[in-house]
């Protein structure tokens, strides 16, 4: 029995049991970065110092993990065009509108890190921020925008802020929504689409108890 990342092309091409290793963990780690994100946002946004849900390095961490994300989001999709095969396809039983949700659902998750990291990197050169991943590396800041008047920089930056936050909330949304299909075809389909994305020994275990019931 081999595992979905040492599955050759020719043996995948029906669709791989599971994910492949480095793509599970590109899963995971952007899974929980997004949560971080979500997280760090609403503890500088709704909340002051000394209130219970304020943590001090929130905006910094926020931004740190936010360029994480980015390249993160890079990494996995360059993986992904590259290593196919590690990838299985939808189950068979699904519907094709159904399938189209899925696909165009994923795909907007992947639209929406890019344009809340490109807004966010906007808003930055507006107020003349470094990008900072955690104090060690700088993007360059847009020159185009850093270098407009003080107001002109004031104004983009409320612009952009009304922008972001639009962004972020639809963001929200497709979290939700794709959590919420993969526990619907974990726990009311039982098709194991959910299963795949975990560790085979995981999968192994919640099979054998499966079968022992």
């Amino acid at each position: 029995m081999h595992n979905s990342c040492e599955l050759p092309p020719t043996d995948a091409q029906s669709g791989a049991p599971h994910y492949g290793r480095v793509a599970m963990l590109f899963h995971w780690y952007m899974a929980a970065l997004v949560l971080f994100e979500f997280i760090s946002a609403a503890s500088f946004r709704l909340f002051n110092s000394g209130n219970l849900g304020y943590f001090h390095s929130a905006y910094r961490l926020h931004m740190s993990a936010g360029m994480s994300l980015l390249a993160l989001t890079v990494c996995s999709v360059v993986w992904r065009v590259l290593h196919k095969y590690q990838y299985p396809s939808l189950p068979n039983d699904m519907r094709l509108f159904t399938r189209i949700l899925a696909k165009g659902a994923h795909v907007l998750l992947y639209v929406f890190i890019f344009v809340a990291s490109l807004i966010a990197r906007l808003i930055l050169s507006a107020r003349q921020s470094p990008a900072a991943l955690f104090g060690a590396f700088y993007w360059p800041k847009i020159a185009s925008v850093s270098e407009l008047s003080y107001s002109q920089r004031v104004h983009m930056n409320d612009m952009l802020m009304q922008r972001y936050s639009i962004v972020a909330y639809a963001g929200l949304c497709l979290v939700a929504l794709h959590v919420s299909a993969a526990l619907y075809h974990h726990f009311r389909r039982g098709d194991q689409l959910l299963a795949r994305m975990l560790p085979v020994k995981v999968i192994a275990q919640s099979s054998k108890q499966a079968g022992s019931k």
